[in-house]
């Protein structure tokens, strides 16, 4: 009905009502009233439709945001962007609809999605039982789940994590179950509780299916905390019987050595108690009281063999009466455990005293058999009757004497100056000279060298005093340019300088220390000046004045190559006439090439008669001595230590030429 026809009508309406009012004879005012209450009641039945309509609407535009809402929280829980603002279509209803359809779409996507996310969620709780507190249960939401790629990546992280650890735990208690079953099994314990019956329960071949129980239990915080503290148990007392089975064990070494137990039996005892169950350290406990009791009633012999090795540490350390007599208690009759222990401490501190002079005593060695070879030489060489006797010859005994002239011409030097050089720093570090048998080794060197100076001076002769006096003057030339060697000499203080650093690989001190020591060197500077001096005297003797035959040979073999010298000088005279540019040097050069390239007989053969010729080159003085030495008997042949010298050096014949 349109507004019109409504008018219309209410019009018709109200005529029939004036009509009804004068029939009745209504007064006007009554009549006016009445019409504004009608009117007023149609406005009220208006105003009511109207707010019911309104009503009707906001009601749909509810709807309508709900249903927005709803839609828009689904697609940000499965990650997707949506405009917060509503688009509305020609009506409310339509619109309304349209939502509807469209948020049916919308849970079904995200109910699929949110399954897996429960079964992500429900696999992340089966480790919280068993991994407790590792496992983040802050990401398990019951509410508006979050379904995105996002939050499904984290899920899958988080349970790869538990998996990990998960897996880690089981081989950590599996090689656990391992240690504790082979401590077991060497200390001979069983478990003692459900925990340690668990663990041995996993090291059986038993299905996988029936040790994930255990594994539930064992892998939890609380029983790895145990786990870890039942194997450190088991190990202290591990180490605890290895230490007392090793303890007993040097204790039985010593006894078996004492009491000189056959080997097979100490290893059958050993084998047959290779363990560390109780009853194989009851087994050790046994048998080092078994040999304690022995060695108590064979204390005596013990002592006896500690004093023989006392006597055999004492001969190589070159004791004295004196100082093997301080150890009183090696000459008492105390026969008791505690004598045989100072014994036995005494034997290790000599050996570790053999072993810190190790250095010192292997040269004292060596220079001691160098001597008793060169004794055993001169006993030999002394008979002359070795060289003429009619039995059967020996025609190689004069070129092995030789060769071992040569060798200890070579090797006794550098023995005794190493020799020298070790016992100068043992007194310098000890304060105190080294000692073999109750006398300074040092001065017992320097003894022998004056020994031999004496029968040097006895034997010379005037050539070989000479030619000594000519290379020590030579030696003494050279050593004056030279800063590094230390001169020690009580009447020239003055010419005493300390030793550089060795900055060179090709510097080799003597008699010093490799570094600047001043205050180390300053104390031993007079000990070191009188040995310097009693070693230049020896440089500076010769042989003796009664020569032996080797002497003579070697005089003669000098005397040619002397005169093979003096040949040759004439000639280079007689060349440079010829050549006037040429220089001295070639002259030496010549003399020097002289010495060598002409034939030299074997100096372990006598002179030959044609050697005479030689003999008016020289001096009549000269000529004399040789007749006299090579005419005297061989009545008194004795070794000198001048024959190990090789001949005359170069820097003779130069100095003969000049």
């Amino acid at each position: 009905m349109s507004t019109k026809k409504l008018m219309n009508e209410l019009d018709k309406r109200l005529q029939k009502l004036q009509l009804i009012h004068d029939e009745i004879g209504t007064v006007s005012e009554k009549q006016d009233e009445q019409l504004t209450q009608l009117f007023n009641s149609m406005l009220q039945l208006a105003d009511q439709h109207h707010d019911q309509i309104v009503e009707e609407r906001d009601s749909i535009e509810t709807s309508i945001k709900t249903e927005y809402q709803r839609i828009t929280l689904l697609k940000r829980l499965m990650g997707e962007y949506v405009d917060e603002s509503v688009t509305y279509n020609n009506s409310l209803l339509s619109t309304l609809q349209d939502l509807k359809v469209e948020r049916e779409i919308v849970e079904k996507h995200y109910q699929k999605r949110l399954d897996g996310v429960i079964e992500l969620q429900q696999e992340i709780k089966t480790f919280v039982d068993s991994l407790q507190g590792f496992v983040n249960t802050e990401i398990i939401i019951h509410e508006n789940i979050d379904v995105s790629l996002p939050a499904v990546t984290v899920l899958e992280e988080e349970i790869r994590r538990c998996q990990n650890e998960h897996r880690a735990r089981k081989q950590r208690v599996n090689q656990s179950a391992r240690r504790m079953i082979d401590l077991w099994l060497r200390l001979g314990l069983t478990p003692q509780n459900d925990r340690d019956s668990a663990m041995y329960q996993l090291y059986d071949t038993i299905p996988e299916t029936e040790k994930e129980p255990l594994y539930a239990e064992l892998i939890k915080e609380d029983g790895l905390h145990y786990i870890a503290q039942r194997i450190k148990e088991l190990e202290d007392i591990r180490q605890e019987r290895e230490f007392r089975k090793q303890e007993i064990i040097h204790h039985l070494n010593h006894l078996w050595e004492r009491l000189k137990i056959p080997i097979q039996e100490r290893e059958n005892f050993m084998n047959g108690n290779n363990g560390l169950k109780k009853e194989d350290i009851e087994q050790y406990e046994i048998e080092l009281n078994r040999l304690t009791n022995l060695k108590a009633e064979r204390i005596q012999d013990f002592i006896y063999d500690a004093r023989q090795d006392l006597n055999q540490l004492w001969g190589q350390l070159y004791f004295s009466v004196e100082e093997r007599q301080q150890f009183t208690q090696a000459f008492t009759p105390e026969y008791s455990d505690t004598a045989l222990d100072i014994h036995e401490n005494e034997i290790a501190r000599l050996r570790q005293l053999i072993q810190d002079r190790k250095p010192i005593l292997e040269k004292i060695e060596g220079h001691m058999k160098l001597l008793e070879e060169i004794k055993d030489f001169e006993e030999t060489t002394n008979d002359p009757a070795r060289l003429f006797s009619k039995g059967r010859r020996d025609p190689g005994r004069l070129l092995r004497e030789e060769k071992f002239r040569k060798r200890i011409a070579r090797e006794l030097p550098k023995s005794k100056d190493e020799l020298v050089r070790v016992l100068v720093e043992f007194e310098v570090m000890n304060g105190q000279p080294f000692y073999v048998y109750g006398k300074p080794y040092i001065k017992e060197i320097m003894a022998l060298s004056e020994n031999n100076m004496t029968l040097r001076k006895k034997k010379s002769n005037p050539n070989a005093t000479e030619t000594t006096t000519l290379q020590s003057n030579i030696d003494n030339d050279k050593g004056k340019g030279k800063q590094r060697r230390l001169r020690y000499d009580l009447d020239q203080t003055d010419d005493i300088c300390y030793n550089k650093a060795a900055t060179s690989p090709s510097f080799k001190s003597r008699y010093a220390f490799r570094t600047p020591q001043p205050a180390r060197t300053f104390d031993f500077n007079s000990r070191l000046a009188e040995q310097s001096r009693r070693l230049r005297s020896l440089q500076e003797d010769d042989s003796g004045d009664e020569p032996s035959i080797l002497h003579r040979v070697r005089e003669n073999n000098i005397r040619k190559r002397r005169a093979n010298a003096l040949r040759s000088r004439r000639m280079n005279k007689k060349s440079s006439v010829r050549h006037s540019g040429g220089t001295s040097s070639s002259n030496t050069d010549q003399t020097l090439e002289s010495l060598f390239s002409d034939d030299i007989q074997d100096e372990n053969t006598a002179p030959s008669e044609t050697d005479s010729e030689i003999l008016p080159l020289l001096s009549n003085a000269e000529q004399q001595q040789q007749s006299k030495q090579l005419l005297s008997k061989d009545d008194d042949i004795s070794l000198s230590i001048n024959i190990f010298d090789d001949g005359p050096e170069l820097s003779e014949l130069s100095a003969d030429e000049s």
